[in-house]
This record gives C-alpha cells, structure tokens and sequence, in this order.
C-alpha cells in the first residue's frame, strides 16, 4: 500500500480507501441517582441504569474531498421511571385514594359509612372503610403521603437503536456538499408488573362494593362530576395502560423511524472573474422528517361507546410542502451570501440573507392530537417562513 503511488486503476484506488478507512466501537453503561421511590405496594424502585453501545467506520478518500461516516448505535435505559408506566402507577392509585375526584372510593365510603353508623367514632369509621375497601386505613394514609410526596412511580425499560449515515462530498473548492440520513426505533420492555397486579387485585372490589346510601355500585354511580369511576379508569388507566402491554416490543410510533438532510453551497467565484458576481455564495437545505404518530384508532367503532385503543393502527399526521398534501414533513431552506471590503479593503463585510422554511405561505395549523374515529383534537401554529438577514464585519 505504501507504494500505492506507482499504481493506477483498482489498485490505487484500493489502497487509498484502506489508508482512509477506520473502524469504531464503544459500549458504556451508567448509573444515575435519583430521589426515593416506590411502586403501588410502597416497595422502594432501584436508581435507574443504562447501557449502550455504538459501532461503525469513516472513509476519507481524496484528501477529504470525500467523508463517508456509518455509525451503529444500541441504548438500553434500565428501570427508567420516565416511562409510561410511572404514569399510570399514579392514575391507578387515584381511583382508591390520594385525590379529590367526587367518585373517589375513599371519599365516598368516609361519606357511606358514617351515614350507616351514626354512632361510630372517627375511629370506627377509618377502620370500616379500611375493611370494606379491602385496604387497611393506616396502609391508605401511607399511599396518600407517598402520592403527595410525589414519590408513587413505577418502571420499564427503553430500547433505542438506530443508523447515522453522514456525507461530506467537496468535489472542488468552490462547491460543498452535505447529506445525512437517520434511522431510529425505541421500544418499551419489562413493563412494571406490580400494576397489572393492584389492577387485578383491586377490580373486584371495585366493581362490587355498593354505596350503602343507596345500594347501588359504587363504580357505575356519578357522584356529580363529568365521569363515574368506570368511566374515568377506561379513559384515563385502561385504554393507556392496554396500548402499554399491547407495544412491549414493538417499535413506539411516537418516535419518527426516519429523518434526512441534504445541504449544498457554491461559490461564484468558481466560475466566473466577474468583479461582482464572484462575491456572490447561493445555498440551500432540504429536511425531511417521518411522518407523526397523533394517536390510535379505537378498536370500537362510532357510534359505539370506544373504551379501547387499538395498538396496531397507529393514527398519523399529514404533512404539507408548497400547499400539497405529503405524509412525511419537508422544510426547504435558502440563504444568499455577499463578501465584500469596504473603507479601503480595510474592513471585510459579509451579508447574508436566508430564508427558513420557504416552503411555509403562511400560517398553519398542524394536527398533534386525535381523537380514536381520526379526527384531529389539538393542534399547533406552523411558523410561516422567516427572512433573516444578518451583516458581519472583520476589523
């Protein structure tokens, strides 16, 4: 190779990719300290942890006129508590108590039993709902403090993994070009099991235990708010915790899988001696992200009642690119440079013009939410395009 020189054809070429070539590899794990918590049985979580390794190789060829970069990666966030799950750990833990709702079951049964037991004491109270609700009340004070404390979470762990691909290609001086393409997919994994067990310990009760007011079922009844406790649990913990389970494994949707970039510049000066023209640079970029995962469809269909998500029929936002409909997302950027001396060549001046998001006439309103039939709920104000022109002096 180091006669490579004396060679043409193949052979050069062979060897100057072997002398531009290198390879990488690098694997770490972490470990983060973070404030107490514990799951819905008041058991103290373990710290988080997390490990990742990343492998690839670069290729430089024609004395960096050509810079090839491939890169690998793999991350494993360990007993993240910044999941979903330690989400609805919370919201499950609000149907029995530690909140204010009107149909909270705490609150009601206080209400129920003393109106059946005029001559308990506060006391007597406390311990007949504790044995109703199938919750000791000393046990219930501690998950009450635990929720105030902000200390109620629960785990699961994040699998990311992804390719980079970067390209620096400057075939001559005056021209540059760029482009780079990236892949990423995250899955949930090890979903904490302790909710499935407080949801499948607790369902019995709740779906049972009837308000000693009236004899009818504490869970169907609407104590004056906008949901029963039914009703509340299916929107809030069931359809979540449900699309939960059903996406252990499987790529989240709400990670765009593919993004990509093309950028080039010229120089004027490359083509022509033109005293003008030649101060002149003209660029530009291309963006392109993946379409955006609003939400999921309902495995009921209107006018049913829909109480489930489906989690295999992601509902995806449309893009739109000079007024035409797209499915994934363009932005076009263009900037026009000036370099000139002024005050004698004694001062060198660059003025600049770039327009961002050319593509964008005016505002818009972009989807970010559904409802589970697909129709958009929420949505956000697309900046128009922006004309930002900036001047540089060198003293």
């Amino acid at each position: 190779i180091t006669n490579m020189a004396r060679a043409s054809g193949p052979e050069r070429f062979f060897g100057q990719a072997l002398n531009g070539l290198s390879l990488t590899y690098n694997e770490s794990d972490s470990f983060r300290p973070q404030d107490p918590r514990v799951d819905l049985y008041l058991q103290p979580l373990p710290n988080p942890s997390g490990e990742g390794k990343d492998w690839g190789f670069a290729l430089n060829l024609f004395d960096n006129k050509f810079v090839l970069r491939v890169n690998n990666y793999e991350t494993q966030q360990i007993k993240t508590r910044s999941g979903d799950a330690g989400t609805i750990a919370q919201r499950v833990l609000r149907t029995d108590v530690a909140a204010t709702g009107a149909f909270l079951l705490q609150t009601q049964a206080l209400l129920w039993v003393a109106a059946a037991n005029p001559t308990f004491s506060q006391a007597q109270i406390e311990a007949e709902v504790g044995r109703q609700m199938g919750i000791p009340w000393e046990r219930q004070l501690e998950l009450d403090a635990a929720f105030d404390a902000g200390r109620v979470s629960s785990t699961n762990d994040i699998i990311a993994e992804g390719t980079e691909i970067e390209l620096n290609f400057n075939p001559t001086n005056y021209w540059t070009v760029a482009a780079s393409v990236t892949k990423n997919e995250s899955t949930n994994a090890n979903v904490s099991s302790d909710i499935a067990q407080w949801i499948g310990e607790r369902m019995p009760v709740w779906t049972t235990i009837r308000d000693q007011r009236t004899g009818e079922l504490w869970w169907n009844t609407n104590y004056g708010g906008s949901q029963t406790a039914a009703q509340n649990f299916a929107v809030f913990v069931g359809s979540p915790y449900a699309v939960v389970q059903q996406s252990e494994g499987t790529p989240n949707p709400q990670i765009r899988k593919y993004a990509a970039r093309f950028s080039s510049n010229f120089k004027f000066s490359g083509v022509t001696q033109h005293e003008q023209l030649k101060k002149f640079e003209v660029g530009g970029a291309l963006r392109y992200q993946d379409k955006g995962f609003i939400g999921y469809y309902g495995v009921q269909q209107f006018p049913a009642t829909i109480t489930e998500l489906d989690r295999r029929r992601p509902i995806w936002d449309k893009g739109s690119f000079f007024g035409k409909t797209t499915t994934g997302h363009y932005s076009l950027d263009v900037n026009l440079r000036y370099r000139t001396r002024l005050w004698a060549n004694k001062v060198g001046t660059s003025l600049q013009l770039n327009i961002r998001n050319l593509q964008e006439g005016g505002d818009r309103l972009q989807a970010i939410g559904a409802f589970p039939d697909g129709t958009p709920h929420t949505y956000r104000i697309v900046d128009p395009r922006q004309f930002i022109l900036t001047a540089t002096f060198d003293l």
